[in-house]
Order: C-alpha cells, then sequence, then structure tokens
C-alpha cells in the first residue's frame, strides 16, 4: 500500500480557486463611521466600486495525462475566475476550465504550461467488490496531501442534494472532508477508481466517490467535443405503478415503463418495444423515471448500454449503443411535441413581419391546440433562448432541442414587439 501511495501521490495536486467581486469603495470610511455621513452618501455621490479576487475554494484534483490535464469535481472551481495548482514538488501553475458536467460533478482543467506532468494510472470501477480496501488522497482543510483508507461499503448508492439526484457513488469509510473533493479514490494498486466529493454534508465517517468509468466517459466527451454529449435511446418512460404492473404481469418493486419508442431509434432496431418495463440499466436498478433519466445521463452518445427488460413473463437483457438525438428528427419533434415551426430571423423576416430584432429564430407556423397554440404564442414572435443559451440561427435552435430531446421541460425566452417571456414546455407527453 506505502508503494502504491508513493507512485500516485505525485500526480495529485491541490486547487484554489478565486472569484472577482465588486466592493463598493465609501469616500467616507475614515469618517468613524458617522451616521451623517452614512445617511446622505447616497444621495450625493456617484458609487465607485473596486475589484478584488477573492479566494472561493480550496479542493483537490489527479492528474490524467502527462500533457496536464486534470480531473476534479465541478463544484470545486464552477464559481472561478481564476485557478490556481499547486504539485507535491510546490510548484504553482494557472489552469483553465477546458469542460465541465454539472449533472456528474465532473470537470477538466488544462495547467498552463508545456512541461510534462507524472499522470495517475488508470484503473476500472466496474468489478469492485464490498470490502475492498481503498485510499483517498486530497487536501482536507488545507493540509497538503493528506492519505486516508478504508473500505468500499456499497455500489451505485444515491444522493440527493438540493434539487438535484447524484446516482452511483461508491460508498467508502474513507474521510472525505471539502478539501478532499476531486482528489482520487484508489484501489490497492494505486489505480484511480474514483474521483472523491464531498456535496454530501450531512454524511459523517462516510466518503463518497464518483466512478471513474463514468468519469472516463464524460472525459472522452469534454476532451473530444468540448461538452458532453447526450445519449438518446429514442424512448419515452413512465413510472411503474402497481396497476400497470399488475396489467403486464409485473411482481418485481421497480421498474419504468416505455410508453413509447421513435420509429428507427436505437431501442427500436435493439428490438424493445412499448411495454416493455425496464428494471435495470447494465448493473442499476431502475426505481423511478428519475432515476432512469439520472443512469442515462452518466452515459454518453456512442457508449453501449445493456438494459434489463421484464415482457410476457421473462426478463430479457438487451444490448444498444446510445446516440445523439438526430437534428434531422427535430422539426418533427418541434412540431409534433412544441407545436412550432421556425425560420431563420432575417432583416427580410424582420421587415416583412415588423419585428423589433433580427435575433434568434422566428415563429412561422403554430400547430392548433399544440402546447404552443395553448400558451398563446403566434406566428411571429421570436424565440431567443433555449434553456438560457442564446439562439442565434436555426443550428443552434436546432442543436439545443437536439440537446433537450429527452428533459421533462424546456424553458424558451420568446419576444413579442418589445417585451420578453420565459415558458416552459413539456418534452415528454
Amino acid at each position: 500500500m506505502v508503494k502504491a501511495i508513493e507512485e500516485s501521490k505525485v500526480a495529485v495536486v491541490n486547487i484554489s480557486t478565486y472569484e472577482k467581486v465588486k466592493e463598493r469603495i465609501n469616500p467616507f470610511s475614515g469618517s468613524g463611521n458617522d451616521p451623517f455621513f452614512e445617511k446622505y452618501f447616497d444621495e450625493f455621490y456617484e458609487p465607485r466600486y473596486e475589484t478584488q479576487s477573492v479566494k472561493t475554494s480550496l479542493g483537490s484534483g489527479v492528474i490524467i495525462d502527462k500533457r496536464g490535464y486534470v480531473l476534479t469535481n465541478w463544484h470545486v472551481v464552477q464559481q472561478a475566475s481564476t485557478i490556481r495548482i499547486n504539485t507535491l514538488d510546490e510548484k504553482e501553475y494557472e489552469a483553465t476550465l477546458i469542460g465541465a458536467d454539472p449533472k456528474s460533478d465532473v470537470a477538466v482543467l488544462k495547467i498552463k504550461s508545456n512541461d510534462n506532468f507524472p499522470q495517475i494510472k488508470m484503473g476500472e470501477s466496474d468489478d469492485l467488490l464490498i470490502g475492498e480496501t481503498v485510499i483517498a488522497i486530497g487536501n482536507p482543510f488545507g493540509l497538503s496531501h493528506t492519505v486516508t483508507t478504508g473500505v468500499v461499503r456499497a455500489l451505485h448508492r444515491s444522493i440527493k442534494r438540493g434539487d438535484q439526484t447524484f446516482e452511483d457513488f461508491i460508498q467508502t469509510d474513507a474521510s472525505i472532508n471539502p478539501g478532499n473533493s476531486g482528489g482520487p479514490l484508489l484501489n490497492i494498486k494505486g489505480e484511480l477508481i474514483g474521483i472523491n466529493t464531498a456535496i454530501y454534508s450531512e454524511a459523517q465517517g462516510i466518503g463518497f466517490a464518483i466512478p471513474i468509468n463514468t468519469a472516463k466517459r464524460i472525459v472522452h466527451d469534454l476532451l473530444m467535443y468540448g461538452e458532453v454529449r447526450s445519449p438518446w435511446l429514442g424512448i419515452y418512460v413512465r413510472d411503474l405503478n402497481k396497476k400497470l404492473a399488475e396489467y403486464f404481469g409485473y411482481k418485481g418493486k421497480h421498474g419504468v415503463v416505455i410508453s413509447d419508442v421513435f420509429s428507427g431509434s436505437p431501442a427500436d432496431k435493439s428490438g424493445l418495444k412499448k411495454g416493455d418495463i425496464i428494471t435495470k440499466i447494465d448493473r442499476q436498478i431502475i426505481k423511478s423515471k428519475q432515476s432512469f433519466d439520472t443512469v442515462l445521463n452518466s452515459y454518453t452518445a456512442d457508449n453501449s448500454i445493456s438494459i434489463n427488460v421484464f415482457r410476457n413473463g421473462t426478463v430479457h437483457e438487451i444490448s444498444l449503443t446510445a446516440k445523439e438525438f438526430p437534428v434531422q428528427l427535430v422539426d418533427k419533434l418541434c412540431w409534433d411535441i412544441l407545436g412550432i415551426e421556425v425560420i431563420n430571423n432575417s432583416s427580410a423576416a424582420a421587415q416583412q413581419l415588423g419585428l423589433y430584432s433580427q435575433k434568434g429564430v422566428v415563429i412561422q407556423k403554430i400547430r392548433k391546440n399544440g402546447q404552443a397554440f395553448k400558451r398563446g404564442l403566434q406566428a411571429g414572435d421570436i424565440v431567443l433562448q433555449i434553456n438560457e443559451k442564446e439562439i442565434k440561427s436555426i443550428e443552434d435552435f436546432k442543436k439545443n432541442i437536439a440537446r433537450c430531446a429527452q428533459k421533462e421541460n424546456i424553458l424558451l425566452l420568446v419576444q413579442r414587439g418589445p417585451y420578453g417571456y420565459y415558458l416552459t414546455f413539456e418534452m415528454m407527453q
């Protein structure tokens, strides 16, 4: 174990983040806080501010590539305007954020240097066993390269934080504190099997880690495409209730029912059918629609996925490869689900329709009794944003609709005349 730690800790880094904040300058700060000056300050003086760099976070990371790519948690760096990295040999570097996936709490950084760095040995998390010895290395409370050990207590744990649920965590009894977040969880060989996270503040004597196989899929997309490509199977699912379970003759406790299958989709080609009850994705039990969505989001497009389904009294294991939602299906999705047809917002269109703006895309047609129709949208309304992402063209619009194809809801910013309105639409009906 000592040898494994010595070989691995050279790839572990400390991460400090800084955020630029504006502080108001009070010209009467030397007046002893006289109430007279405080009272009339706002009335007589133009407010002035100065920007300061304030340390906001301290965490850990692990070098996964000799070129200086660092794997860490998203919550460690999400507020940062500046990221600094300290290596074991006490050298300090600035780093840039390459990409992140908030859904899985994973981020990838790049050290600003042409040096070669020691990198961690990659392991496998799919074959972990309960009771297996694990090692955590990190920066708890600013104490550099602290080592704790423990064993795997459970696999596929779910953690709820606010409105967000994180699935498929490794649970250990190795001590994990806020400064450990983003640091490595190692097996007895010193191989990386997880990324430690301290997002569950109520835990006492319990550590959680993101499985490295999940992180690998996300890192691949972030480095190759700059973003995580959402996996599309081509199915809609709904929660399983007692009545549905009885109808299908299913006696199990958990699962979701496939309510629809897209023709020509990966699910359709693999043989999945409407009415199939999904009980597992790979080895993870599917307890609800939310569980299904969260587990699926730990994969990316082009990943192979094994699904267990109950059909006609028998459990079948079906393998398929997830794809990106096809852009060519966006027009049909918009018409069938949202009830709109859009065109580019050009100067000619703006002049013809009397629009206030040439931004976004223009709704050209509304389907009667569709969602847009029921919400009062009209031809000539402009879609400016999708889920707070600015839309500049039809290509932008289609790309962002494709990303949201399997989400429950989508938020549009729509402009009519000089006014803008936020409207939420259901994507799964």
